[in-house]
């Protein structure tokens, strides 16, 4: 094979190649989500064995993805999410090569392809250009052809030069060589515009006969929040759904749609999987109260009455709308978390010896210990309620909160004599405390409930005036009706 025909054969295969990788290369990535997979995927999980952050479903893998998602829909660069995650796990984490050292030898061979490819090509283009050595017939006449008529085609000039001599001459080599030129060129184009065209398809986005070629236009986040709101209103869930995973492309952090999204899938009973949502989209904001109450309830739906239980404190803490104080009575989570707490509480309790310590010696908390009775109460053992709350005034004789625990079990008996004996306890918790809110509140219901609206109303006004009411207690005055009762 001549070294020109192996010049064109390795421009072809260039322009075969370059062609290819345009149809086959998926660009960069078009959302933001496929940008935080990508990313994802150029790093290792700091705690697997051969897994990416992408692979990995580890919680600190999860963590590092929504940090990512994070920088990424603040607009931060490649490398700034590079520098930050290897500052944070060494270097090891990142998959890509470094650029010194033997490594830099995979960014260096390419360039070095590439301008060899380059070179070839500039070889190919120019070898048509090198004038022809064949010099002209010793017998023809120069001047033949200069003194052709104007007008005169080439064929006629020719046969001026006469039959004995050569048509061959240098006069048509440079013809030759033009077409040659051109013809590579015109390959050139076609296959560089065939690459445009294609790329210009792919990153276009779809459109009909009558869109122009900027494709179809993408709703904002915040209209697709908008419409999956809508949705949902109407009662169609699938499609509420779609929406939010199209605002989600587009935003990953978005903590509205990453707590509906959650709150969406425990409705389809994936309890996990909304955990992973509602998780991220707490990391994102923590003073969301949205997310904070369907994490409890998604707690709740897993058995983890301590981690419900701190969810809804976080709650209680912030300024939730109605419709969520609406929907957490509704779904009655404090009652269901008391319940898990005073479960867990007893199973604790089970553990102890039969010969139990003291309660002071233990690990256990009043709150779980007075949790725990009122699971013995609504159980109908009361007299087992009493002897845990007994057993824990041996260690802390006089303590406020179990006092008034003690008598709010006794009053709500409808015994005539334990309702005596519970308002000396309750009387005994306000002496003990009188900014106590539930010996408070407990003994402003039982004043109530014997007719003594004037003694009820002081205790309830003494627990209005409270810095801090634990929203339980506030949720039962308004579910019983105290307040409205007293006002009236």
């Amino acid at each position: 094979m001549s070294a020109r025909a192996f010049s064109w054969l390795a421009a072809l295969l260039v322009a075969a190649a370059a062609f290819i990788y345009g149809a086959v290369d998926d660009g960069p990535p078009r959302t933001n989500a496929d940008r935080v997979r990508e990313l994802s995927e150029d790093f290792a999980c700091p705690v697997c064995a051969g897994q990416s952050i992408a692979e990995s479903d580890v919680p600190v893998a999860r963590e590092i993805r929504r940090q990512i998602a994070v920088w990424v829909d603040e607009g931060r660069s490649d490398s700034f999410v590079r520098d930050q995650l290897v500052a944070a796990y060494d270097a090891d984490i990142d998959y890509n090569p470094s650029g010194s050292g033997i490594t830099s030898l995979v960014w260096i061979l390419p360039v070095l392809a590439g301008a060899a490819i380059t070179a070839v090509l500039v070889v190919t283009l120019r070898s048509g250009r090198v004038p022809s050595s064949r010099p002209i017939s010793s017998g023809a006449a120069p001047e033949a052809l200069s003194d052709a008529a104007p007008g005169m085609s080439s064929e006629a000039s020719l046969e001026r030069l006469g039959p004995d001599e050569p048509r061959h001459s240098q006069a048509t080599q440079p013809g030759r060589r033009r077409l040659r030129n051109a013809a590579a060129w015109i390959v050139v184009v076609l296959v560089t515009a065939g690459a445009a065209g294609l790329l210009v398809a792919r990153f276009s986005g779809s459109r009909g006969a009558d869109s122009s070629i900027s494709g179809e236009v993408r709703a904002t986040v915040r209209e697709l929040v908008f419409e999956a709101q809508r949705l949902l209103n109407e009662g169609d869930i699938s499609a509420a759904i779609a929406a939010y995973d199209e605002a989600l492309e587009q935003q990953p952090s978005h903590v509205e749609a990453l707590t509906y999204r959650g709150w969406l899938t425990s409705r389809q009973g994936d309890s996990a999987a909304a955990a992973e949502f509602l998780d991220d989209a707490i990391a994102g904001d923590p003073g969301y109260p949205d997310a904070r109450l369907f994490r409890a309830i998604v707690a709740l739906e897993q058995g983890d009455g301590s981690a419900a239980a701190a969810q809804l404190e976080a709650f209680d803490s912030l300024d939730p709308p109605p419709f969520a104080e609406d929907l957490l009575a509704r779904s009655q989570v404090r009652e269901r978390i008391a319940q898990a707490r005073g479960a867990a509480a007893l199973e604790a309790l089970e553990a102890l010896p039969d010969d139990p310590p003291p309660f002071a010696a233990t690990s256990l908390g009043v709150a779980d210990m007075l949790a725990a009775a009122e699971v013995l109460a609504a159980r109908g053992d009361l007299l087992a309620a009493l002897q845990l709350l007994d057993w824990v005034l041996q260690s802390i004789p006089g303590d406020a909160e179990v006092l008034a625990g003690w008598g709010w079990l006794l009053v709500r008996s409808s015994d005539p004599e334990l309702v005596e004996l519970g308002t000396g306890y309750l009387d005994a918790a306000v002496d003990a405390d009188p900014r106590n809110p539930a010996a408070l509140l407990y003994r402003s219901f039982t004043r109530w409930q014997k007719g003594d609206s004037e003694g009820a109303r002081a205790d309830l006004e003494a627990f209005d005036g409270l810095e801090s009411r634990p929203p339980e207690l506030v949720a039962l005055a308004e579910r019983q009706g105290l307040r409205a009762a007293l006002r009236g």
